[in-house]
Protein backbone atom coordinates (compact mmCIF):
# COMPACT_ATOMS: atom_id res chain seq x y z
CA UNK A 1 0.00 0.00 0.00
CA UNK A 2 1.24 3.72 -0.86
CA UNK A 3 2.19 5.61 2.32
CA UNK A 4 3.32 2.32 4.22
CA UNK A 5 7.18 2.97 5.85
CA UNK A 6 8.26 0.02 3.22
CA UNK A 7 6.88 2.11 0.43
CA UNK A 8 8.63 5.43 1.40
CA UNK A 9 11.63 4.10 2.00
CA UNK A 10 12.00 2.33 -1.44
CA UNK A 11 11.05 5.45 -2.88
CA UNK A 12 13.60 7.46 -0.91
CA UNK A 13 16.64 5.74 -1.46
CA UNK A 14 15.63 6.46 -5.29
CA UNK A 15 13.77 3.42 -6.81
CA UNK A 16 10.54 4.45 -9.12
CA UNK A 17 7.57 4.75 -6.87
CA UNK A 18 4.50 4.25 -8.37
CA UNK A 19 2.18 7.37 -9.86
CA UNK A 20 0.26 8.78 -7.20
CA UNK A 21 2.14 7.32 -4.19
CA UNK A 22 3.03 8.94 -0.67
CA UNK A 23 6.75 9.12 -0.36
CA UNK A 24 7.39 10.12 3.29
CA UNK A 25 11.06 11.44 3.95
CA UNK A 26 12.38 12.51 7.24
CA UNK A 27 15.48 14.81 7.68
CA UNK A 28 17.76 11.39 8.17
CA UNK A 29 16.53 10.27 4.69
CA UNK A 30 18.04 13.84 3.52
CA UNK A 31 20.60 13.31 4.88
CA UNK A 32 21.93 9.95 3.51
CA UNK A 33 20.57 11.40 0.42
CA UNK A 34 22.88 14.64 0.42
CA UNK A 35 26.18 12.93 -0.99
CA UNK A 36 24.82 12.61 -4.05
CA UNK A 37 24.80 16.05 -4.39
CA UNK A 38 26.61 16.93 -7.78
CA UNK A 39 28.92 19.81 -5.95
CA UNK A 40 29.94 17.51 -2.84
CA UNK A 41 31.05 14.70 -5.68
CA UNK A 42 33.18 17.70 -7.22
CA UNK A 43 34.17 18.45 -4.01
CA UNK A 44 35.38 14.97 -3.31
CA UNK A 45 37.42 14.54 -6.78
CA UNK A 46 39.19 17.81 -5.65
CA UNK A 47 40.09 16.07 -2.04
CA UNK A 48 41.39 12.88 -4.09
CA UNK A 49 43.16 15.31 -6.65
CA UNK A 50 44.73 16.94 -3.09
CA UNK A 51 46.12 13.22 -2.13
CA UNK A 52 47.70 12.54 -4.94
CA UNK A 53 49.27 16.24 -4.97
CA UNK A 54 50.82 15.39 -1.45
CA UNK A 55 51.88 11.51 -3.45
CA UNK A 56 53.49 13.70 -5.78
CA UNK A 57 55.31 16.23 -3.13
CA UNK A 58 57.27 13.45 -1.62
CA UNK A 59 58.01 11.32 -4.47
CA UNK A 60 61.90 10.64 -5.06
CA UNK A 61 62.52 12.16 -8.79
CA UNK A 62 64.05 9.89 -11.26
CA UNK A 63 67.38 9.69 -12.37
CA UNK A 64 68.39 10.69 -15.75
CA UNK A 65 70.93 8.04 -17.93
CA UNK A 66 72.54 9.05 -20.81
CA UNK A 67 74.07 7.10 -23.65
CA UNK A 68 76.27 7.68 -26.41
CA UNK A 69 77.53 5.61 -29.33
CA UNK A 70 79.87 6.44 -32.56
CA UNK A 71 82.70 5.45 -34.28
CA UNK A 72 86.19 6.28 -33.89
CA UNK A 73 89.57 5.52 -35.33
CA UNK A 74 93.30 6.65 -34.60
CA UNK A 75 94.99 9.46 -36.05
CA UNK A 76 97.93 7.62 -37.81
CA UNK A 77 95.31 5.06 -39.48
CA UNK A 78 93.46 2.06 -38.80
CA UNK A 79 90.37 0.80 -38.82
CA UNK A 80 87.59 2.18 -37.35
CA UNK A 81 85.86 1.07 -34.03
CA UNK A 82 83.04 1.69 -32.17
CA UNK A 83 83.11 4.09 -29.05
CA UNK A 84 80.45 4.19 -26.20
CA UNK A 85 79.44 5.74 -23.65
CA UNK A 86 77.03 5.44 -20.43
CA UNK A 87 76.29 8.96 -17.80
CA UNK A 88 73.59 8.73 -15.23
CA UNK A 89 73.05 11.70 -13.34
CA UNK A 90 71.25 11.95 -9.90
CA UNK A 91 69.23 15.15 -8.73
CA UNK A 92 70.03 16.08 -5.05
CA UNK A 93 68.29 19.63 -5.35
CA UNK A 94 65.00 17.80 -4.16
CA UNK A 95 66.38 17.36 -1.05
CA UNK A 96 65.96 20.64 0.39
CA UNK A 97 62.82 21.37 -0.86
CA UNK A 98 60.88 18.07 -0.18
CA UNK A 99 59.71 19.15 2.97
CA UNK A 100 58.31 22.59 2.38
CA UNK A 101 56.09 21.09 -0.68
CA UNK A 102 55.38 18.35 1.20
CA UNK A 103 54.32 20.99 3.92
CA UNK A 104 52.58 22.99 0.95
CA UNK A 105 50.89 20.00 -0.59
CA UNK A 106 49.28 18.97 3.18
CA UNK A 107 47.93 22.22 3.77
CA UNK A 108 46.20 22.00 0.25
CA UNK A 109 44.63 18.91 1.37
CA UNK A 110 43.69 20.62 4.58
CA UNK A 111 41.70 23.10 2.31
CA UNK A 112 40.24 21.10 0.01
CA UNK A 113 38.70 18.99 2.82
CA UNK A 114 37.68 21.74 4.53
CA UNK A 115 35.83 23.44 1.72
CA UNK A 116 34.30 19.95 1.29
CA UNK A 117 33.07 20.21 4.77
CA UNK A 118 32.17 23.81 4.05
CA UNK A 119 30.08 22.88 0.90
CA UNK A 120 28.11 20.23 2.64
CA UNK A 121 27.21 22.29 5.59
CA UNK A 122 25.71 25.14 2.71
CA UNK A 123 23.81 22.14 1.02
CA UNK A 124 22.70 20.61 4.24
CA UNK A 125 21.53 23.89 5.36
CA UNK A 126 19.91 24.84 1.70
CA UNK A 127 18.04 21.54 1.61
CA UNK A 128 17.04 21.78 5.69
CA UNK A 129 15.04 25.52 4.69
CA UNK A 130 13.15 23.90 1.61
CA UNK A 131 12.27 20.71 4.33
CA UNK A 132 10.90 23.04 6.76
CA UNK A 133 9.09 25.26 4.12
CA UNK A 134 7.77 22.19 2.65
CA UNK A 135 6.49 21.24 5.72
CA UNK A 136 4.96 24.59 6.57
CA UNK A 137 2.89 24.60 2.83
CA UNK A 138 1.70 21.34 4.45
CA UNK A 139 0.53 22.60 7.40
CA UNK A 140 -1.01 25.63 5.81
CA UNK A 141 -3.15 23.19 3.59
CA UNK A 142 -4.04 20.96 6.63
CA UNK A 143 -5.15 24.42 8.49
CA UNK A 144 -7.49 25.98 5.60
CA UNK A 145 -8.74 21.99 4.53
CA UNK A 146 -9.85 22.52 8.15
CA UNK A 147 -11.44 26.13 7.55
CA UNK A 148 -12.82 24.90 4.22
CA UNK A 149 -15.04 22.23 6.38
CA UNK A 150 -15.96 24.27 8.79
CA UNK A 151 -16.96 27.42 6.75
CA UNK A 152 -18.79 25.06 4.77
CA UNK A 153 -20.90 23.63 7.67
CA UNK A 154 -21.46 27.21 8.47
CA UNK A 155 -22.82 28.07 4.64
CA UNK A 156 -25.38 25.07 5.66
CA UNK A 157 -26.35 26.76 8.93
CA UNK A 158 -27.13 30.36 7.39
CA UNK A 159 -28.86 28.65 4.46
CA UNK A 160 -31.61 26.76 7.16
CA UNK A 161 -31.92 29.89 8.84
CA UNK A 162 -32.49 31.62 5.41
CA UNK A 163 -35.28 29.33 4.92
CA UNK A 164 -37.01 29.45 8.48
CA UNK A 165 -36.86 33.23 7.77
CA UNK A 166 -34.51 33.99 10.54
CA UNK A 167 -32.23 36.21 8.12
CA UNK A 168 -31.94 37.89 4.92
CA UNK A 169 -31.24 35.91 1.82
CA UNK A 170 -28.41 38.50 2.05
CA UNK A 171 -26.41 36.92 4.59
CA UNK A 172 -25.98 33.42 2.67
CA UNK A 173 -24.60 35.16 -0.36
CA UNK A 174 -22.45 36.84 2.23
CA UNK A 175 -21.08 33.34 3.37
CA UNK A 176 -20.89 31.26 0.34
CA UNK A 177 -18.08 34.44 -0.60
CA UNK A 178 -16.22 33.69 2.19
CA UNK A 179 -15.91 29.95 1.57
CA UNK A 180 -15.12 30.98 -1.85
CA UNK A 181 -12.06 33.23 -0.53
CA UNK A 182 -11.32 29.96 1.90
CA UNK A 183 -11.32 27.62 -1.23
CA UNK A 184 -9.23 30.09 -3.54
CA UNK A 185 -6.91 30.24 -0.57
CA UNK A 186 -6.96 26.86 0.02
CA UNK A 187 -6.06 26.35 -3.86
CA UNK A 188 -2.98 28.73 -3.84
CA UNK A 189 -1.54 26.98 -0.63
CA UNK A 190 -1.92 23.63 -2.72
CA UNK A 191 -0.07 24.82 -5.40
CA UNK A 192 2.48 26.20 -3.26
CA UNK A 193 2.79 22.83 -1.56
CA UNK A 194 3.12 21.07 -4.98
CA UNK A 195 6.20 23.90 -6.27
CA UNK A 196 7.90 22.94 -3.03
CA UNK A 197 7.61 19.09 -3.12
CA UNK A 198 8.87 19.14 -6.70
CA UNK A 199 12.04 21.41 -6.06
CA UNK A 200 12.45 18.85 -2.87
CA UNK A 201 12.35 16.16 -4.85
CA UNK A 202 14.49 17.35 -8.12
CA UNK A 203 17.34 18.45 -5.54
CA UNK A 204 17.27 15.09 -3.36
CA UNK A 205 17.05 13.00 -7.00
CA UNK A 206 13.50 11.44 -6.27
CA UNK A 207 11.69 9.79 -8.67
CA UNK A 208 8.64 12.30 -9.76
CA UNK A 209 5.24 11.51 -9.80
CA UNK A 210 5.00 10.87 -5.81
CA UNK A 211 3.54 12.78 -3.14
CA UNK A 212 6.19 14.37 -0.93
CA UNK A 213 5.50 14.08 2.49
CA UNK A 214 7.72 15.28 5.32
CA UNK A 215 7.55 13.89 8.66
CA UNK A 216 8.75 16.91 10.66
CA UNK A 217 8.13 17.81 14.02
CA UNK A 218 7.00 21.27 13.26
CA UNK A 219 6.15 22.43 16.91
CA UNK A 220 9.19 20.98 18.02
CA UNK A 221 11.85 24.05 18.88
CA UNK A 222 15.02 24.62 19.46
CA UNK A 223 16.65 26.13 22.48
CA UNK A 224 19.23 29.12 21.06
CA UNK A 225 22.46 28.57 23.40
CA UNK A 226 23.95 31.96 24.93
CA UNK A 227 25.63 34.26 22.44
CA UNK A 228 29.47 33.68 24.56
CA UNK A 229 28.87 29.96 24.02
CA UNK A 230 27.13 30.15 20.81
CA UNK A 231 30.81 32.77 19.62
CA UNK A 232 32.99 29.96 21.05
CA UNK A 233 31.34 26.87 19.34
CA UNK A 234 31.50 28.50 15.79
CA UNK A 235 34.74 30.07 16.31
CA UNK A 236 35.75 26.57 16.82
CA UNK A 237 34.14 24.34 14.28
CA UNK A 238 33.20 26.60 11.75
CA UNK A 239 34.52 24.94 8.54
CA UNK A 240 34.78 28.80 6.50
CA UNK A 241 36.86 29.43 9.54
CA UNK A 242 38.73 26.02 8.81
CA UNK A 243 39.40 26.99 5.62
CA UNK A 244 40.90 30.40 5.80
CA UNK A 245 43.30 28.72 8.34
CA UNK A 246 44.08 26.05 6.15
CA UNK A 247 44.90 28.68 3.12
CA UNK A 248 47.02 30.85 5.09
CA UNK A 249 49.09 27.46 5.99
CA UNK A 250 49.34 26.93 2.52
CA UNK A 251 50.33 30.06 1.74
CA UNK A 252 53.01 30.14 5.10
CA UNK A 253 54.07 26.59 3.51
CA UNK A 254 54.61 28.03 0.04
CA UNK A 255 56.63 30.95 1.57
CA UNK A 256 58.42 28.14 2.93
CA UNK A 257 59.10 26.42 -0.46
CA UNK A 258 60.49 29.72 -1.88
CA UNK A 259 62.88 30.30 0.04
CA UNK A 260 64.09 26.62 0.29
CA UNK A 261 64.46 27.49 -3.91
CA UNK A 262 67.32 29.81 -3.44
CA UNK A 263 69.34 26.57 -2.43
CA UNK A 264 71.62 26.13 -5.05
CA UNK A 265 70.34 22.60 -7.04
CA UNK A 266 72.68 19.83 -6.75
CA UNK A 267 72.68 17.09 -9.09
CA UNK A 268 75.52 13.87 -8.89
CA UNK A 269 76.39 12.04 -11.92
CA UNK A 270 78.19 8.95 -12.76
CA UNK A 271 80.01 8.80 -16.56
CA UNK A 272 81.29 5.24 -18.14
CA UNK A 273 83.02 5.31 -21.46
CA UNK A 274 85.00 2.93 -23.76
CA UNK A 275 86.96 4.65 -26.56
CA UNK A 276 89.40 2.63 -28.95
CA UNK A 277 92.76 2.76 -26.86
CA UNK A 278 91.03 3.35 -23.01
CA UNK A 279 88.05 2.84 -20.89
CA UNK A 280 86.93 5.35 -18.21
CA UNK A 281 85.02 5.88 -15.31
CA UNK A 282 84.26 8.84 -13.78
CA UNK A 283 81.83 10.72 -11.18
CA UNK A 284 80.73 14.21 -11.60
CA UNK A 285 79.16 17.15 -9.51
CA UNK A 286 76.81 20.41 -10.94
CA UNK A 287 75.76 22.65 -8.78
CA UNK A 288 73.61 25.50 -9.61
CA UNK A 289 75.28 29.28 -9.87
CA UNK A 290 73.16 31.73 -7.95
CA UNK A 291 74.43 35.05 -9.47
CA UNK A 292 71.93 37.37 -10.79
CA UNK A 293 68.57 35.55 -9.01
CA UNK A 294 68.26 34.53 -5.81
CA UNK A 295 64.32 33.86 -5.86
CA UNK A 296 63.77 37.36 -4.29
CA UNK A 297 60.93 38.10 -6.19
CA UNK A 298 59.03 35.06 -5.73
CA UNK A 299 59.69 35.30 -2.12
CA UNK A 300 58.17 38.57 -1.52
CA UNK A 301 55.55 37.77 -3.76
CA UNK A 302 54.61 35.08 -1.10
CA UNK A 303 55.53 37.13 1.90
CA UNK A 304 52.56 39.91 0.52
CA UNK A 305 50.19 36.59 -0.11
CA UNK A 306 51.10 35.12 3.37
CA UNK A 307 50.60 38.64 5.22
CA UNK A 308 46.68 38.98 2.75
CA UNK A 309 45.76 35.34 3.74
CA UNK A 310 46.44 36.38 7.15
CA UNK A 311 44.12 39.13 7.32
CA UNK A 312 41.32 37.32 5.44
CA UNK A 313 41.69 34.70 7.79
CA UNK A 314 40.98 37.48 10.60
CA UNK A 315 37.85 38.91 8.50
CA UNK A 316 36.80 35.85 8.05
CA UNK A 317 36.49 35.10 11.60
CA UNK A 318 34.52 38.50 12.58
CA UNK A 319 32.44 37.55 9.78
CA UNK A 320 31.55 34.27 11.61
CA UNK A 321 31.40 36.40 14.62
CA UNK A 322 28.28 38.51 13.71
CA UNK A 323 26.78 36.12 11.82
CA UNK A 324 27.08 34.22 14.47
CA UNK A 325 25.66 36.60 17.41
CA UNK A 326 22.73 37.46 14.30
CA UNK A 327 21.41 34.13 13.92
CA UNK A 328 21.35 33.25 17.49
CA UNK A 329 19.47 36.42 18.26
CA UNK A 330 17.00 35.33 15.62
CA UNK A 331 16.56 31.93 16.54
CA UNK A 332 16.07 33.13 19.88
CA UNK A 333 13.48 35.44 19.28
CA UNK A 334 11.56 33.12 16.77
CA UNK A 335 11.44 30.97 19.27
CA UNK A 336 9.93 33.36 21.72
CA UNK A 337 7.43 34.62 19.37
CA UNK A 338 6.27 31.09 17.77
CA UNK A 339 5.99 30.08 21.41
CA UNK A 340 3.62 32.83 22.29
CA UNK A 341 1.54 32.36 19.39
CA UNK A 342 1.03 28.79 19.60
CA UNK A 343 0.04 29.02 23.66
CA UNK A 344 -1.76 32.89 23.39
CA UNK A 345 -3.04 33.84 20.20
CA UNK A 346 -4.26 31.24 18.35
CA UNK A 347 -6.51 29.20 21.58
CA UNK A 348 -8.14 32.79 21.96
CA UNK A 349 -8.46 33.23 18.16
CA UNK A 350 -10.22 29.34 18.30
CA UNK A 351 -12.38 30.06 21.46
CA UNK A 352 -13.78 33.88 19.79
CA UNK A 353 -14.80 31.87 16.93
CA UNK A 354 -16.44 28.94 18.27
CA UNK A 355 -17.85 31.29 20.59
CA UNK A 356 -19.26 33.69 18.16
CA UNK A 357 -20.75 30.96 15.79
CA UNK A 358 -22.70 29.35 18.59
CA UNK A 359 -24.02 33.03 19.47
CA UNK A 360 -25.09 32.92 15.69
CA UNK A 361 -26.65 30.11 16.13
CA UNK A 362 -28.97 30.77 18.87
CA UNK A 363 -29.57 34.41 17.13
CA UNK A 364 -27.34 36.96 19.34
CA UNK A 365 -24.59 37.94 16.65
CA UNK A 366 -24.48 39.34 13.29
CA UNK A 367 -22.82 37.10 10.49
CA UNK A 368 -20.54 39.74 9.77
CA UNK A 369 -19.35 39.44 13.57
CA UNK A 370 -18.84 35.43 12.83
CA UNK A 371 -17.22 36.13 9.19
CA UNK A 372 -14.78 38.54 11.13
CA UNK A 373 -14.09 36.18 14.50
CA UNK A 374 -13.39 33.09 11.75
CA UNK A 375 -11.13 35.69 9.36
CA UNK A 376 -9.28 36.30 12.75
CA UNK A 377 -8.87 32.79 13.55
CA UNK A 378 -7.01 32.28 9.93
CA UNK A 379 -4.98 35.19 10.64
CA UNK A 380 -3.91 34.07 13.67
CA UNK A 381 -3.07 30.20 12.50
CA UNK A 382 -1.43 31.45 9.26
CA UNK A 383 0.78 33.97 11.88
CA UNK A 384 2.11 30.94 14.26
CA UNK A 385 2.71 28.46 10.74
CA UNK A 386 5.27 31.39 9.89
CA UNK A 387 6.55 32.01 12.99
CA UNK A 388 6.84 28.23 13.48
CA UNK A 389 8.40 28.15 10.07
CA UNK A 390 11.00 31.14 10.29
CA UNK A 391 11.98 30.00 14.03
CA UNK A 392 12.64 26.41 12.29
CA UNK A 393 15.01 28.25 9.62
CA UNK A 394 16.73 30.97 11.81
CA UNK A 395 17.52 27.62 14.38
CA UNK A 396 19.04 25.59 11.88
CA UNK A 397 20.76 28.36 10.74
CA UNK A 398 22.17 29.03 13.85
CA UNK A 399 22.63 25.26 13.96
CA UNK A 400 25.05 25.48 10.18
CA UNK A 401 26.94 28.37 12.14
CA UNK A 402 27.80 25.78 14.93
CA UNK A 403 28.79 23.01 12.54
CA UNK A 404 25.32 21.30 14.09
CA UNK A 405 23.71 18.25 11.56
CA UNK A 406 19.99 19.50 12.01
CA UNK A 407 18.17 16.18 13.27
Amino acid sequence: MAGEPGDAATAVVGVAAPSGAVVEVSWPDIVRLVDRDPRLSAGQFLVEAARGGLDAAGAVPNPTLEGTVGQGSARTGGAARLEWGLGLTMPLGWLAQRGARVDAAVAQLDVALAERRALRRDVLLRLRTMFWRLAYERARVTSLAQLEMQTAALVQTVKKRVERGAVRPIEATRVEIELEKVTSELESARSSLAARAAELTLWLGLPAGGTLVPLAQFEALSVAPKRDTALARARATHPVLAVARAKARLLEAELGAEKMARVPALSLSGVSSYEIDRRSYGLGVAVDLPLWNWNSGRVAAAEAKLAAGRMQAEAADLEVGASTLEAQAACAAAVVGATRFGSELVPRAEIVAATMERTYQLGEASLLEVIDARRTLLDARGQYLRALVEAQIDCSRLGALLEEEPK
